[in-house]
């Protein structure tokens, strides 16, 4: 084994292995443990993922490489988003067809970055909602819900956004503006199509009782659909825009019959390849100067009738994508009973909080009137939800909206997946998120390269490691288990790298040991992970391998390993009892030689301590020695 680590080339061997053996493809008729693990699909601009959504697809990808390792089979399905306002208006302004664009930003988006993110993503089951073959569906969606009495058009003031051009849903405005482009929102009255929300709000709000989700998610739910004295709040859903680039409301109008929908055989109505796609301002979509589009019959009295030319909301697309996933291969229903009934409804959903009352209520809404319809057999989609926590960039949210993107290519390329995948989970806790530091990458790539030599170099002995070092093992299992199970990856980290330590200051090298350090590292750092694992005699795939235990015997100290920062950047990690106080921590922490190097005699002004997750050492500026 050389005592060089090359992340090129491990990072390509390993990703062939597991395309070619399918490692990442469960048997989906078969799993006797069902665990369907889903994070929010993309939306592949050409700009391409930023870090924060790595942050958030990582951190996902965590819990289920966990939860694998306890014997679930577990399904992590990908796809895209792709339809709406962002690609056309980048259509515009470069003069690529988005029909043209789209697939190239999902071809980055899927071969340049998501299949190096070393998740655990079944390809084989990806779905783009710009497919006529799903967007046939969305149609069918859109169907039934009219024929439910829960679609319905009327003419009523909306949100405008000028620059635009088209409406926006309630969720889509933030302080008067529109979320995408920041202009200031006017109101116009058109005719719209709404679906019925308000039939559902009081259901909506009961059963947020009953999910396990992040509590600030659960309270913004609550506070867009009812008021501080328990009453509209809610408004029924604007899902109609007038734009291009999107699904086609699957309605006709006719003189005689009013709106019909197109039969089911009809579908999918297929969005024509309109050259002129710009908006003109008028509050008419662009299909609506297409005659050959707009000039149909109507499917009940065979008269002449008119095409509607709004198109569906991409919130439309996403209300009901993780149903499909499972039946992706099914063309000809939308979900199977039997793939829906195994997988689903989803066991754990991560993403990010902004889609707390878009996305998230809009999902709720659809699967419970599937329920009612005798569609699905639940009504709430997904069991347990957590929001990530926010990536900021000098104070501010990352996200290609206001700017704030920093592409993780170059740090991948540069420092390999598992440096940046460690770094990302060790900067700040998962579910709070907090300052970029990608300062963060050298160290994680230093750690690895020490775990990589120590193997290298060792000279493995199959004798049990000794008292001290197996007391220690049993509770670094402990913590990083407790830690993995409550999404506390930057504290797991730490312990991680205490017993790494421990292990290379051990006389002798156990292969125990390592094999136990391999296990619990996999999740965090997956490639580097399979290889050690192959190294140090194993085989198989250490995806497979068993979660390690603990006894309570062996682990008789109770701490809690927790990182510390100086100034904001994390630099090192310590051991204490749960709950211990700001001073006592302090004094541990500058008793170890990375927080004093980093604290380098300044005069500490300020500790931030958050039990058991954090301690922050905020420091002046230099004494001077006259």
């Amino acid at each position: 084994m050389s005592d060089s680590y090359n992340h090129h080339e491990i990072e390509s061997k390993w990703r062939d292995v597991w395309e070619r053996e399918r490692t990442h493809s469960p048997d989906l008729s078969r799993a006797g443990r069902p665990y369907y693990n889903l994070m929010m699909f993309p939306y592949p601009s050409a700009e391409g993922l930023h870090v924060g959504n790595v942050f958030s697809y990582v951190g996902s990808d965590v819990h289920a490489r966990f939860i694998r390792a306890h014997g679930w089979d577990v399904f992590q399905p990908m796809g895209f988003d792709a339809f709406g306002v962002h690609s056309e208006n980048y259509a515009i302004k470069t003069g690529t067809h988005p029909a043209r664009q789209t697939p190239v930003n999902v071809a980055r988006f899927r071969e340049s970055q998501l299949k190096r993110l070393a998740c655990l993503f079944d390809w084989s089951h990806e779905v783009n909602t710009t497919a006529p073959g799903y967007y046939r569906w969305t149609q069918w969606l859109f169907i039934r819900l009219f024929e439910a009495g829960l679609v319905y058009r009327a003419e009523a003031p909306v949100n405008w956004c000028p620059s635009c051009r088209t409406v926006m849903a309630n969720a889509m405005v933030e302080s008067g503006c529109c979320e995408r482009c920041r202009t200031a929102i006017e109101t116009r009255t058109l005719p719209q199509w709404f679906a019925r929300t308000t039939a559902f709000a009081g259901r909506l709000v009961d059963n947020l009782a009953h999910l396990d989700w992040s509590p600030r998610t659960i309270a913004a739910q609550k506070n867009w659909i009812m008021d501080a004295d328990g009453g509209l709040r809610l408004r029924d859903w604007c899902i109609s825009r007038q734009r291009y680039w999107g699904t086609p409301i699957p309605m006709v109008h006719c003189n005689k019959c009013g709106a019909v929908p197109v039969d089911d055989a009809d579908l999918p109505v297929l969005l024509p390849d309109l050259q002129d796609f710009a908006p003109d301002g008028s509050g008419r979509s662009p299909l609506a100067r297409v005659s050959a589009f707009v000039e149909t019959t109507c499917p009940d009295c065979g008269g002449d009738a008119r095409r509607e030319t709004d198109v569906c909301s991409n919130f439309m697309c996403s209300a009901w994508y993780f149903l499909r996933y499972p039946s992706s291969d099914c063309d000809t229903a939308p979900f199977t009973a039997e793939a829906t009934g195994r997988w689903l409804p989803v066991a754990m959903y991560a993403g990010g909080n902004e889609h707390a009352v878009g996305h998230l209520l809009y999902a709720r809404f659809v699967t419970m009137a599937l329920h009612d319809m005798g569609l699905v057999p639940f009504e709430e989609p997904f069991q347990r939800y957590r929001a990530n926590g926010t990536i900021t960039q000098g104070g501010a949210k990352m996200s290609k909206s206001t700017g704030k993107v920093v592409n993780p290519e170059a740090y991948i390329d540069r420092y390999g997946i598992d440096a940046f995948r460690m770094a990302l989970m060790f900067m700040c806790p998962y579910l709070e998120g907090g300052e970029l530091h990608l300062d963060c990458v050298v160290g994680t790539r230093r750690f690895l390269d020490r775990v990589w030599r120590y193997v290298a170099t060792a000279e493995f002995a199959d004798a049990d490691p000794s008292a001290a070092l197996r007391s220690q093992i049993h509770r670094a299992v402990k913590s990083v288990t407790g830690d993995v199970e409550r999404f506390r990856y930057n504290t797991a980290i730490s312990a991680l790298m205490d017993l790494f330590r421990a292990i290379a200051a051990a006389p002798g090298a156990s292969r125990e040991s390592v094999r136990t350090l391999v296990t619990l590292l996999a999740p965090f750092a997956p490639v580097i992970s399979q290889e050690l694992w192959r190294r140090i005699g194993e085989t198989g795939q250490v995806c497979d391998a068993p979660w390690p235990t603990w006894e309570a015997g062996q682990a008789p100290a109770e701490t809690s390993a927790i990182p510390v920062q100086v100034n904001g950047n994390t630099v090192s990690g310590i051991c204490i009892p749960p709950a211990t106080d700001v001073e006592n921590a302090l004094v541990v922490a500058l008793a170890n030689d990375r927080v004093a190097q980093a604290v380098d005699g300044r005069p500490v002004i300020r500790v931030v301590h958050v039990p058991d997750r954090i301690l922050n050492i905020v420091t002046g500026a230099q004494a001077s020695d006259g």
